[in-house]
């Protein structure tokens, strides 16, 4: 009896070790959140990053008037919603997945989603940044809000969440944008059909953000270039600790090199 209790015991801090870089991810974020403010750093507005990129035109604003003259435009507030709530299920999901399937997989992918919230979070602190919908209340709609407004969610519900304490200004890097990147390189290794639908999700997500007014294009494109950042870091510190590990073995110096 005192073997299967002392292998529970091994498991259970092996799954709250692996897991840990989650969990980690979500109290940092809780932490940062007030520390732009109190450090007095003033929020930016990227709008005119987009209508540089775009000719003077919006991508928001274009996206928005739309899918507004679309008769059933509520469906796609609706669903575009709906996909910027799987957020933080994303990374989980897959998460499961490569816990189950290769754990040396699933190591590398939370530290990439550590890399990758660290390198974030440091900007939305040092550079804080404005979504569209809160820097352009007069033109951009928040259509999050338009959705749940609508949605038949009891009306204490509705009030947490229009109270909620969350950073409203960690626009740039879009997470929103890099996660699906991580996830997406992740499950690439793995299985290439998995990877190919999660690059497509990928790019719906992209869009998604842009047209709810959560983020511009520089937001995502910020987000984009943040993840790709954090996978080659953690490729680079995985080579280097395998180079260690066969140096070792080949019974050479650890701090040796060869050339």
């Amino acid at each position: 009896m005192s073997r299967v209790a002392a292998l529970n015991d091994r498991r259970l801090a092996l799954l709250i070790r692996g897991w840990a870089p989650f969990v980690l991810v979500l109290v940092a974020y809780e932490l940062m959140r007030d520390a732009a403010s109190a450090l007095g750093m003033p929020p930016h507005d990227l709008a005119r990053l987009d209508r540089t990129i775009f000719d003077g035109y919006e991508p928001t604003l274009v996206l928005q008037a739309a899918v507004g003259k679309v008769a059933d435009a509520d469906v796609f507030e609706d669903l575009g919603s709906l996909i910027y709530a799987t957020h933080f299920l994303l990374p989980i999901a897959v998460g499961v997945w490569l816990w189950v399937t290769d754990r040396g997989a699933f190591r590398r992918f939370g530290l990439t989603l550590v890399v990758l919230c660290a390198l974030a979070f440091v900007t939305y602190v040092l550079a804080p940044t404005t979504p569209p919908w809160l820097a352009q209340p007069s033109s951009v709609r928040h259509l999050i809000e338009d959705t749940i407004q609508r949605s038949g969610v009891p009306s204490s519900l509705i009030w947490l969440y229009s109270h909620r304490d969350y950073n409203l200004y960690a626009a740039f890097p879009s997470l929103h944008a890099g996660f699906p990147v991580v996830a997406a390189v992740a499950a690439w290794r793995q299985s290439r059909r998995v990877g190919v639908l999660l690059w497509v999700w990928a790019i719906i997500v992209w869009v998604v953000v842009v047209y709810l007014g959560e983020h511009y294009v520089g937001d995502v494109i910020g987000g984009i270039a943040y993840a790709t950042i954090a996978v080659a870091i953690v490729r680079a510190l995985d080579s280097r600790s395998l180079r260690r590990n066969h140096l070792a073995m080949a019974g050479a110096p650890t701090g040796t090199t060869s050339e």
